[in-house]
């Protein structure tokens, strides 16, 4: 195995970034009746999400694809580590309710890894923000609450969240999405409400998780061309179409997953060979 890929893994970074955050939080709720799932449910979906995504990307690679160039010969089963399941299985731990029963999250885990591999373009082409699918997925399936539990009891998980985020996204070069999602955001708020109101909205914890890690996943967030800058705004006006004319009470999960979609398919078309006539 080389240490050195995995240093430089960035899904590893984010996951040590939310895993701070919920050791923060297994701090905070110690003596909370719900400590025992604010322990067990993120490992338990991280343990389902790495298992579905070692055996259907070993299964692909064999039965689909074949053994990979780049592994000589080995199959992809002993070389394939599933770090992106780190970061998907904290999200489902921290944004759904720990009071939750535990098949919610089996559930929410099973559909992450689902739309990864078979709601998909291609190898390493997701069409959807896999835990964001999850989440809403058993919203929508078994009337889940999304409630951004990990996040939203306090500001101080963001003294972790936004120093480690922004150095990640830094070095992607992706720090341009949430910038972009929070100064629209941030206008359509104070254009229509008090400046406190908007303040108060733009700097809270869950607007601030969901632009700094849902918003910018590097799978399903367009990298190239004008229509990366322009993608923060989508979802905002997503999200503001989906509360004023939907009866739901999660609007930036949606707005995401919808953004993600329009993307997909605007990139399809825009990157589809032309035709030469004559």
């Amino acid at each position: 195995m080389n240490f050195k890929i995995l240093w430089n893994d960035n899904r590893l970074h984010v996951g040590f970034t939310l895993c701070l955050v919920w050791l923060l939080n297994l701090w905070h709720f110690r003596e909370s009746g719900n400590i025992f799932p604010i322990i067990l449910y993120p490992l338990l979906a991280i343990a389902i999400i790495a298992a579905l995504d070692v055996g259907l990307t070993s299964l692909r690679y064999r039965k689909i694809l074949g053994p990979h160039p780049a592994l000589r010969g080995r199959t992809a089963s002993f070389a394939y580590l599933p770090t992106a399941a780190v970061v998907s299985g904290f999200l489902i731990g921290l944004i759904l309710s720990p009071s939750e029963p535990f098949y919610v999250i089996l559930t929410a885990a099973i559909l992450t890894s689902i739309s990864k591999h078979f709601l998909a373009a291609g190898v390493r082409q997701h069409i959807f923000n896999p835990a964001a699918f999850g989440i809403m997925g058993v919203y929508f399936i078994l009337g889940t609450t999304v409630s951004w539990w990990g996040i939203a009891w306090s500001h101080s998980p963001l003294i972790i969240l936004i120093p480690l985020m922004v150095r990640i996204l830094l070095r992607l070069k992706r720090l341009f999405l949430p910038v972009g999602f929070l100064v629209i955001y941030g206008i359509y708020l104070l254009i229509f409400n008090p400046v406190e109101f908007a303040l108060r909205t733009i700097i809270d914890p869950t607007v601030l998780m969901f632009a700094l890690v849902m918003l910018p996943e590097p799978m399903t967030s367009p990298a190239v061309g004008n229509f990366k800058y322009l993608f923060g705004a989508l979802v905002v006006i997503l999200a503001i179409l989906i509360s004023n004319f939907a009866s739901i009470s999660e609007i930036l999960l949606p707005a995401l997953l919808t953004a993600n979609l329009l993307s997909f398919i605007y990139l399809k078309y825009k990157l589809r060979p032309k035709s030469v006539v004559g």
